[in-house]
């Protein structure tokens, strides 16, 4: 079970920074640096102090974890699958921890 969350941790975590559709890995690197000083300055939140904040309000298993901008809005995207087989997406706001909306994500 350790071995199981320690893989799931694992893959939440590099699945934080989005992979950019063009494959450029100055792109990537950009992105990244931009997420990291983000997080510094105070901007947002830590992927940690999210999850802390929302897992109890959340009903499933998360199975992925991405950081987008919404209309200028930081957000962190998490996806979770339910018992039921259903797959919901949630947008966090990353500065605060708000859930923006839920939507089922067929």
């Amino acid at each position: 079970m350790v071995r199981m969350l320690t893989l799931s941790l694992v893959a939440v975590v590099l699945s934080v920074v989005p992979v950019l559709a063009d494959d450029d890995d100055d792109d990537d690197d950009h992105e990244r640096a931009g997420l990291a000083a983000a997080i510094k300055s105070g901007e947002i939140m830590t992927l940690s102090d999210i999850l802390a904040a929302v897992r109890p309000r959340l009903r499933g298993r998360i199975v992925e974890i991405e950081f987008d901008r919404e209309d200028g809005v930081p957000v962190y995207e998490i996806y979770v699958l339910r018992d039921d087989g259903r797959r919901l997406e949630y947008e966090i706001d990353a500065r605060n921890a708000t859930i923006l909306s839920l939507e089922n994500d067929d």
